[in-house]
């Protein structure tokens, strides 16, 4: 799905506030319910799967240590799933409470 397509408001929010979820191939359940929430609310969403130590260090860099399931919203993170935290941070930026009648789950790893 293009940004172009999705709902204005998605679509700002989108531009303003990238959210990118960082997992990892033992994150079972917790990345499960992150990547559903996120869905959930319709929101666009890049997954990166922590794997090479790069990996381990940008999120140590941006969440204090290697914890995931992991969320970055704009310039805001969150370590840990936590659905009060999380909902809070996607409102702050501007994205849609549910997502829109009739479209599809926007992000996650391709199955």
């Amino acid at each position: 799905m293009s940004i172009d397509s999705l709902p204005y408001a998605v679509r700002v929010a989108a531009e303003n506030y990238p959210v990118t979820l960082y997992t990892s191939a033992d994150c079972t359940k917790e990345c499960k319910d992150a990547r559903d929430l996120l869905n959930s609310r319709g929101v666009p969403f890049a997954e990166r799967m922590v794997q090479k130590q790069e990996d381990v260090d940008e999120l140590k860099q941006l969440v204090g240590d290697y914890f995931v399931p992991a969320l970055k919203v704009g310039k805001q993170s969150f370590r840990g799933f936590e659905a009060g935290a999380w909902n809070n941070l996607l409102d702050l930026a501007g994205y849609p409470k549910t997502a829109p009648y009739g479209s599809k789950p926007s992000g996650g790893l391709a199955k």
